[in-house]
């Protein structure tokens, strides 16, 4: 028996009224005139029991009325056939994210999950319909199955190196039984219930009538320590012949002293420890030119997914870049300190990769070479910039705009995250803009108010890349500051061609670069993807490779997991307070 409105139920208080009412009832009184009163005592109490008959049938059938109409307002269900349970839906919500694969006690947490996930199963009736949401696996499409059906897809599912987020798959789950619209819905959340699997994946709907029960999690506290973070020669990649450094960072617990070894396509770098703070510093040897990938590795621990982070990088030699016109100071000298280290070469006598200008004429001599357009300080110079930049882009120009009090640069992911640590603050920047209804190219970095500072374009093969600020002090306070540099080497290293993004987190798309035919994963899968624009199939950490149609390497992208930022679970009580919060369903 099921009830969907328990609310309901509390139309059975209603049951008070017609008790009181019989109870309260005053008995009427009348005068009867027998020619014998040898009867009359008889026939009064004949006369009584069929009225107190009467009048119990009638307080038996008001009660039975409102019993009724309460268990009709409630949405009462038996169950028909046996003890069989009425047909329900529930969506299984199981945890196969990055703590999932760890090994504790011989075996995996996975595996606890999994016999709590098949406890389930097997109280659920042959007629109700399961969902499962694998919280690591978030592109793995989830269709209604029968218990026995779900049971075996249950058995072959595998941890991810994912990070969990159980709200994201309460979710899902819900958008899959408000499809099916079964009359019983419920979400059984079956995880090790890490603090950062809870946390918040943004404003969302979740006002849904649907219950949610937590399971018990598996009492596991893991032993990890990991690598979180690497930096490669200082974050500006190794030119073709250069040595370079890698800078390693551990996170955990216990990484003092910890073993750290290198590796290049499989040759062994070296192997070093770490400080008490968990750094350490590898030797990167002279790279030839082209597509370079390794990894970093600690001792195993409990927590296996985090102990290896790869990286990659393309090795190119220093384009060779010539200013057109003048620059203000700050460009010439970062130009100069980059020729200084070898990460460019600068020469009149060689044909430039690489044009830097204001917007001097001349730009015609030089049709395959990557324009980077900064304006000038003087805003009486913008015209003549214009000009030479319809000659580059048709429609497009710069356009002064007042000053706006508090603007500064925004990176939303892509090349540019991590290369701007610090606050930018801009205090002035033109407005790229054209008057095409459908505007071309990307924008590489914004304004906190909506407008491009960077824009790129590619126009008959040849790479056009126009900034909205100059690089002085008036103009903003990144002249000064420490990504400088970095920003200017990233812009110029893109004469080499496309540069895209070298390492993603897992559960992460990439996008891929033109001409993209293949992606061979880390496990040897090979998925097409001529016309696709990314890849979202990151469900494991390693390298990435993208081919073209001949099978040449046109990228090779690492996918790394985030370390797990708890070494204990919660309980089920603690997990059910924190997604009350978020979830407005029934938490239990």
């Amino acid at each position: 028996m099921t009830v969907l409105t328990p609310l309901a139920l509390l139309g059975l208080l209603a049951l008070a009224v017609p008790l009181l009412l019989h109870l309260l009832r005053k008995q009427e009184k009348r005068t009867v005139v027998f020619p014998a009163l040898r009867y009359l005592k008889r026939s009064t109490r004949e006369h009584a029991r069929i009225v107190r008959l009467r009048q119990l049938v009638l307080l038996a059938l008001r009660l039975c009325a409102i019993v009724l109409i309460a268990f009709a307002g409630a949405r009462l269900i038996l169950p028909v056939g046996g003890n069989d349970n009425p047909p329900a839906g529930v969506a299984i919500v199981i945890d196969n994210g990055l703590t999932s694969g760890a090994v504790v006690g011989g075996a995996r947490v996975l595996d606890s999950l999994l016999v709590r996930a098949q406890e389930a199963l097997g109280r659920m009736g042959p007629r109700d319909q399961v969902w499962i949401v694998p919280v690591g696996s978030p592109l793995k499409p989830s269709v209604p199955l029968s218990p026995d059906r779900a049971a075996v897809e249950m058995a072959a599912l595998m941890p991810t190196d994912v990070p969990s987020s159980i709200l994201a798959a309460l979710d899902r789950a819900a958008s899959l039984l408000d499809a099916a619209a079964p009359e019983l819905r419920e979400v059984i959340v079956i995880s090790d219930l890490r603090p950062e699997a809870l946390e918040s994946t943004g404003p969302a709907e979740r006002l849904r009538p649907i219950r949610v029960v937590i399971a018990p999690p598996p009492v596991i506290a893991l032993s990890s320590r990991g690598v979180s973070e690497i930096l490669i020669s200082g974050g500006l990649a190794p030119r073709a012949g250069e040595p370079g450094n890698i800078r390693v960072r551990l996170s955990g617990g216990d990484v003092a002293e910890s073993t750290v070894r290198g590796y290049v396509t499989e040759n062994l770098l070296g192997t070093t420890s770490a400080d008490a703070e968990g750094n350490a510093v590898l030797p990167l040897p002279r790279l030839p030119a082209g597509w370079v990938e390794g990894r970093v590795e600690i001792e195993p621990d409990d927590l296996r997914g985090d102990d290896v982070r790869h990286f990659t990088l393309q090795a190119i030699p220093p384009p060779t870049v010539r200013v057109l016109g003048s620059v203000v100071p700050f460009l010439e000298e970062a130009l100069s300190v980059l020729d200084e280290a070898g990460r460019i070469r600068r020469s009149e006598e060689v044909s430039p990769q690489v044009i830097v200008t204001s917007g001097v004429p001349g730009l015609e001599a030089y049709p395959e070479a990557t324009v980077i357009v900064v304006p000038s300080e003087e805003a009486a110079l913008l015209p003549s910039l214009n000009q030479a930049l319809e000659q580059l882009i048709q429609g497009w120009n710069l356009r002064p705009e007042p000053a706006r009090n508090g603007t500064e640069l925004r990176v939303n992911g892509g090349l540019l995250a991590g290369l701007l640590p610090s606050r930018i603050d801009v205090r002035q920047a033109y407005t790229i803009g054209s008057s095409d209804e459908e505007p071309t190219g990307s924008a590489l970095l914004t304004l906190s108010d909506g407008r491009p500072w960077i824009m790129e374009w590619v126009e008959s093969g040849r790479r056009i890349i126009v900034l909205a600020s100059p690089f002085g002090l008036e103009a903003s306070n990144l002249a000064s500051s420490a990504s400088m540099l970095p920003l200017i080497d990233l812009l110029l290293t893109r004469a080499s061609g496309p540069v895209m993004e070298t390492e993603v987190v897992t559960g992460q798309p990439f996008r891929l670069p033109d001409g993209a035919a293949t992606v061979s994963t880390p496990r040897g899968v090979r998925r097409p993807v001529m016309g696709v624009r990314s890849f979202s199939e990151t469900e494991n950490s390693g390298v990435y490779r993208v081919l073209d149609d001949q099978e040449r390497v046109l990228a090779l992208v690492a996918v790394n997991p985030v370390p797990p930022a708890s070494t204990s679970g919660l309980t089920a009580s603690e997990a059910a307070s924190l997604l009350r919060r978020e979830w407005q369903g029934a938490v239990a």
